[in-house]
């Protein structure tokens, strides 16, 4: 039986948590193949009882456990945005980490290392499994294949020297491998640099539950982080210009989310708003979805990967009206309804909702048996 040693700062804290919730899944998949699955992540101020499973979790300790806030939550980058002293943390993050790290490859029998995000599990995994031999992996899932390709040249330099041993590199998106390789020609050999969107950690549809004749306004689902770059505040603008009016469900959270509930009350909107949700919870809200928005902007460098919000919708036969942005358009291809339109464009965005909710988008087949929207926007 194989021995694998996996690496990830975002993970779930307790059980029914949907943060990282996708590698956890992910790594369940491959214990039931009979992969040895050992799992390493910090330990956070959430974190709560055990996580049952086929996998092995460690958990390691970077700060006081009341103070352990930069991992966990929203994610480091956010959780930073979101209190500025937690930046305080990334150093006793990056040095519990990388002692961790070493205790494992110290005590013997691992016969591959995989990091879940580039920074700082990926530099750090590189680093010592280069030192002590041990092959390994790394999976880039977004903005943290954004913040690589910010750094300063020395300091990406200093890490492709350790990133060139890696056995394969992963990405959400063509559009994140296009532009890493672009900024790292010749680092990693290109046959080893692997688009891998973690589709298979989404239920196969159809799961759209049966509901009778509903009254009211029609209702607009969004799922997902509440950030500048996931462009919420397009999506009222939107729905604003609408008529009727429709019901805005928002799930999930983020360092934005009192902003945004305070815009929805200036604005009049009807927007309920969910917070994380797991389970039945995002079971209901997806089946009672008339269509999901994704309508997400670059930001500073930051852009999105492959959101998986777009397949669960597909699963559930909900169509989609989404942005062109990073590898969104990829996903065109895949067996759902969506619609695309240009990002920050508001009167695009609302001609968009309004003709999937009248029903004024046709289904048109694509490549490979699949079915994309047909609306001119």
């Amino acid at each position: 039986m194989s021995r694998t040693l996996v690496v990830s700062t975002t993970f779930p804290q307790y059980p029914g948590d949907p943060r990282g919730e996708f590698i956890l899944r992910h790594w369940e998949q491959a214990a039931n193949r009979g992969v040895a699955v050992r799992i390493l992540a910090p330990r956070t101020a959430w974190c709560s009882g055990v996580l049952p499973g086929p996998c092995e979790i460690v958990r390691f300790d970077y700060a006081p456990r009341a103070l352990a806030t930069l991992t966990g939550n929203f994610g480091i980058l956010e959780n930073i945005r979101d209190r500025p002293w937690r930046a305080l943390l990334v150093w006793p993050l990056v040095r519990a980490l990388q002692d961790a790290v070493r205790r494992e490859l110290e005590a013997g029998g691992i016969e591959r290392v995989v990091a879940h995000m580039l920074l700082p599990g990926g530099w750090i995994v590189a680093q010592e499994c280069v030192r002590y031999g041990v092959p390994f992996e790394l999976f880039g899932h977004g903005t943290d294949v954004d913040v690589l390709l910010w750094l300063p040249r020395p300091l990406r330099d200093r890490y492709a020297g350790w990133m060139g041993h890696a056995d394969a590199v992963r990405f959400p998106s063509a559009e994140k491998r296009s532009r890493f390789e672009r900024l790292f020609a010749g680092v990693v050999a290109p046959e080893r640099l692997i688009v891998e969107p973690m589709i298979h950690c989404v239920p196969a549809g159809p799961l759209r539950a049966v509901h009778g004749p509903r009254s009211g306004p029609p209702t607009i689902l969004y799922l997902g982080r509440l950030i500048p770059q996931k462009g919420v505040d397009d999506l009222f603008a939107a729905a604003l210009a609408m008529s009727p009016v429709p019901r805005l469900e928002i799930a999930g959270d983020g360092p934005h989310r009192r902003r945004l509930e305070r815009l929805a009350r200036r604005l009049g909107l009807p927007a309920r708003f969910h917070g994380f949700v797991h389970a039945h919870a995002k079971h209901e809200l997806l089946s009672q979805a008339d269509v999901v928005c994704v309508p997400s902007r670059d930001v500073a460098g930051l852009s999105e990967g492959a959101p998986l919000v777009v397949r669960e919708a597909f699963a559930y036969g909900v169509p989609v009206v989404a942005t062109r942005v990073g590898g969104i358009p990829e996903m065109e291809h895949d067996a759902g309804k969506m619609v695309l339109v240009p990002p920050r464009d508001t009167p695009a965005l609302t001609r968009a909702l309004t003709a999937v909710l009248a029903g004024e988008v046709e289904a048109q087949t694509g490549p490979r048996g699949s079915t994309r929207a047909g609306l001119a926007v």
